[in-house]
């Protein structure tokens, strides 16, 4: 017989230095005759925090009561130590309550504070409960992860009790991804050490995974010894949770076993102790539980009041899982009760939840789900025997069946045009992809043979017109050479001739440069004035040039004709600067200002008044070329007092 229970499993969390030999209400009531007797302040923080845990394993309210007080007492007497502690007991409570949300932010508070103190010890067993929490969360990889850290450290300092603790838990994640032969491996081994050094509180969590373990095996033998060790260990230490869950695991197979009456006596067990425990995840638990319960022996109101009840809580809380296990209970109570669009509302429930969990198994969930009705179906047949209401039975079957089969035809098709959906979607986002791909391929064919003839002109250039001008520069040197030229307008006129074929070269080689570049960084720029920059000091040595760059611009890129644009405008300017303004400095600067590049030319020279100077091509050219890239230029001159231009670009 494949079982099919709720099974209430515990995780194991890194003990404090103190055992449990004794019951932990006699523990605690020691501890609280001690802050009767007005012990030192550190001493009552060291209790509080004592009290914290020890409550936690028999009342979550006065467990997180304690914890405040200890965590208020640690922060007053700023105790480190103390305070990551204490967080870590808090988050321990809170665990136990089913609120893994609080229990993360305090463990991880205490992460923090062991991390700065360099405590590997405590940072292991931190993982280990960090660990713990994921598994809950069924992220089986990051528990997995967390476990295995936590090992590799207590194996270095070969800490065997706390070795056993992880082990455990590793089989425990073992058990939930339903490798049973793993985790039996891990969890005997565990088991058989704890039970040679009397680890009674550890064998309490152990011999409950172990139960479950051999239940899932179809060993219901060494599973309900396992179950009878656990609430022995837990009664014996005063574990109410594992009490609880003991007893709750045991009810489960005698309700499965048809065997009612014994079923609500453990179950009445488990709520006394879960009760007195108050962790909200056990109570919802047990009550899922209960309802099982009460389906099995067709009381299928009562089963629904306490199924809503549940629903609430696992939809909050995100245990899918559970909330699972709610939906199909639903989905058979409100079938034996005809409310058909109930069935279709949780059918539909059960769908979605199915499909964010587990949409490549779909089918075999229907099939499953289709299976099980057919055997209950079976079952309930066979339980039927009195004559007088056989015709009733029948049609309430007939419409029963009716019901469901419409719920999964209906679950079938919106798998099936899920399926269509998404296969349609991920086609159109395919064809997406190729025209992307084929667009960028063109944008990038045409870039690369406009790349060829940026460069095919610029050889031309450089080889043809520029050999020309060089020829021309010679030539005219030669003549000089070789003549003895008298007439000095004709000797002047050469040497402009020869001066204007070199400055053309200049910026000839300025252009091809541009040209070869599909992209001019600031940085590139910076080089290219600053050249400029040097051979205008060699002609100017009483002047000083600075040029300076923000470091946060320097990778800023423009296109090869915005920076060819912007390098001829601070030329002309600097130019402009030497010829008529005689300056002791001139300084060019681009900076970053809000969302806007500013670009500054400026010099101390002797200025000039624009309202009585009129203005030439060299000042419109420039204008035009930064308005050519979408930029503001702007020019402000006094007589005396210097001029500055100004360049915005956005």
């Amino acid at each position: 017989m494949k079982w099919k229970l709720y099974i209430c499993c515990l995780a194991l969390f890194g003990l404090s230095s103190q055992g449990f030999a004794q019951n932990a209400q006699d523990i605690i009531d020691g501890l609280k005759k001690d802050l009767k007797a007005n012990p030192e302040t550190k001493k009552v923080a060291s209790i509080y925090s004592d009290l914290t845990w020890y409550y936690s394993k028999i009342s979550i309210d006065s467990a997180l009561h304690y914890g405040g007080k200890a965590l208020s007492e640690s922060k007053k007497l700023n105790d480190s130590t103390l305070m990551a502690q204490v967080y870590s007991d808090i988050g321990a409570v809170y665990f136990i309550k089913g609120d893994f949300v609080n229990s993360k932010l305090n463990y991880l508070s205490a992460y923090k504070i062991r991390k700065l103190r360099n405590d590997s010890r405590g940072l292991a067993k931190i993982n280990n409960n960090l660990a713990n929490i994921y598994e809950k969360s069924n992220q089986y990889k990051a528990a997995m992860a967390s476990f295995i850290e936590a090992l590799s450290y207590f194996e270095s300092i070969k800490d065997e009790k706390n070795i056993g603790i992880i082990k455990g838990n590793i089989g425990l994640i073992h058990l939930k991804l339903k490798n049973y032969p793993k985790a039996l491996r891990y969890i005997k081994e565990v088991v058989a050490y704890q039970e040679k050094n009397n680890f009674t509180e550890d064998l309490c969590v152990s011999c409950l995974n172990l139960g479950n373990v051999y239940l899932n095996l179809n060993d219901t033998i060494n599973a309900l010894k396992c179950y009878d060790k656990s609430v022995k260990a837990c009664t014996a230490v005063g574990n109410k949770k594992g009490i609880s869950s003991g007893f709750n695991n045991i009810a489960s197979i005698k309700s499965e076993q048809k065997k009612s009456k014994d079923a609500l006596a453990l179950y009445e067990k488990s709520k006394q102790a879960r009760e007195e425990l108050n962790s909200d995840l056990d109570k919802n638990n047990f009550d899922l539980n209960l309802a099982t319960n009460y389906l099995a022996n067709n009381k299928f109101k009562e089963a629904k009041a306490v199924l809503l009840r549940t629903r609430k809580f696992y939809e909050q809380t995100q245990h899918n899982e559970k909330l699972q296990k709610n939906y199909k209970c639903l989905i058979k109570v409100c079938s034996h009760l005809n409310q058909p669009d109930s069935v279709d509302f949780y059918i539909e429930k059960l769908a979605v939840l199915n499909e964010q969990l587990l949409v490549n198994k779909a089918d075999k969930q229907t099939a499953e789900l289709e299976t099980k009705y057919q055997t209950e179906k079976k079952e309930r047949l066979i339980q039927k025997s009195k004559a007088e209401i056989a015709t009733r039975e029948l049609e309430i079957k007939r419409k029963e069946t009716q019901f469901l089969i419409l719920g999964l035809i209906s679950l079938a098709l919106l798998i099936i045009v899920y399926l269509v959906y998404r296969q349609q979607k991920l086609k159109n986002k395919q064809q997406e992809q190729e025209f992307e791909l084929k667009s960028a391929i063109a944008k990038i064919e045409t870039q690369n043979k406009l790349q060829e003839q940026r460069l095919a002109i610029s050889r031309d250039l450089h080889d043809n017109i520029g050999s020309q001008l060089t020829f021309i520069i010679s030539s005219i040197d030669n003549i000089k050479y070789a003549f003895d030229i008298q007439n000095a307008k004709l000797d002047s006129k050469l040497n402009g001739i020869s001066n204007f074929a070199k400055s053309t070269i200049i910026e000839l080689r300025d252009t091809i440069w541009a040209m070869n570049k599909s992209e001019i960084t600031f940085e590139d720029l910076q080089a290219r004035i600053h050249n400029f920059m040097e051979k205008a000091q060699e002609a100017k040595e009483d002047i000083r040039f600075d040029f300076m760059v923000d470091a946060t611009l320097k990778s800023k890129t423009f296109s090869s004709v915005q920076g060819m644009n912007l390098y001829r405008t601070i030329q002309e300017a600097i130019n402009n600067s030497i010829k008529y303004a005689q300056p002791k400095n001139v300084t060019v600067s681009i900076e970053p200002d809000a969302n806007v590049i500013v670009i500054t030319i400026t010099d101390d020279g002797k200025g000039f008044d624009r309202e009585l100077v009129m203005m030439g091509n060299g000042i419109h050219n420039m204008q035009k070329r930064i308005q050519d890239i979408g930029g503001d230029f702007d020019l402000v001159s006094k007589p005396n007092e210097g001029t500055k231009i100004t360049i915005s670009l956005t």
